[in-house]
């Protein structure tokens, strides 16, 4: 017959004892330290891809700096459509050069397609950098577009919507304010460097079936968005 209300019994013949509760509150304290992690990327996805809205404009910033650099999307995985234009980004710099006080601006120095091609010379190298410029270009367009969509506005409503967009696109502008000076340094270690600004410019693609005519197709360059200037960041390039 079945016994009811018996003590379970251990492999030695005597009652199982019961669980250490030490150690059952170690295994819940490290179960929820696993699960933050998670929490909190699931938490920074959501804000990172919301739509626009004033709630995302006041967290982006500090989604922005969870899901960059480590969880940005790399475009080099990608086979999208191909595209019809190149885009380029000049850098122009302001600086005082070594042994001088006199501040002096630079010409402005295509950037865009040096790092384009780092690569297809070097395959091996796992490098980002193309991604960043691409990104940028994208940035840009959307900005330009919205800017370009102001015209349309009320001019009583012209500069407020221009702050919200400002401040909608602040954690993207200071990516490019800490590239460009990462850039700027590159082309420039021995100068004092006080500024920098890029202009985003895009010219036409030939295509393949006019690659070999005579004359040569005209490409001409299209400006999309200049920046204003921005101090320098020191130290990202190191």
């Amino acid at each position: 017959m079945k016994a009811f209300g018996r003590a379970p019994r251990s492999s030695g013949g005597g009652p199982t004892p019961p669980p250490d509760r030490a150690i059952t509150a170690r295994l819940r304290i490290c179960t929820a330290l696993a699960l933050l992690p998670v929490v909190l990327y699931t938490v920074a996805c959501l804000a990172y891809n919301a739509p626009d809205s004033p709630v995302k404009t006041r967290v982006q910033s500090m989604a922005t700096k969870a899901m960059q650099p480590y969880f940005w999307q790399d475009w080099q995985l990608f086979g999208p459509t191909p595209g019809s234009n190149n885009d380029l980004i000049y850098l122009t710099v302001r600086m005082k050069p070594a042994g001088s006080d006199k501040v002096v601006e630079t010409s402005p120095v295509e950037i865009e397609d040096a790092i384009d091609r780092t690569p297809r010379e070097f395959p091996l190298n796992p490098t980002k950098l193309p991604g960043l410029p691409l990104a940028f270009d994208s940035a840009a367009n959307r900005y330009a577009t919205a800017v370009t969509n102001f015209k349309k506005l009320p001019e009583a409503e012209r500069k407020p919507a221009q702050d919200a967009l400002d401040k909608q696109y602040a954690a993207e502008f200071e990516e490019i304010q800490r590239f460009l000076s990462a850039q700027a340094y590159s082309m420039y270690p021995q100068a004092q460097i006080v500024s920098v600004r890029a202009t985003f410019k895009n010219k036409p693609m030939i295509p393949f079936s006019e690659r070999y005519a005579s004359p040569k197709p005209k490409q001409s360059v299209n400006a999309i968005l200049e920046t204003s200037w921005m101090d320098y960041v020191p130290g990202v390039a190191r």
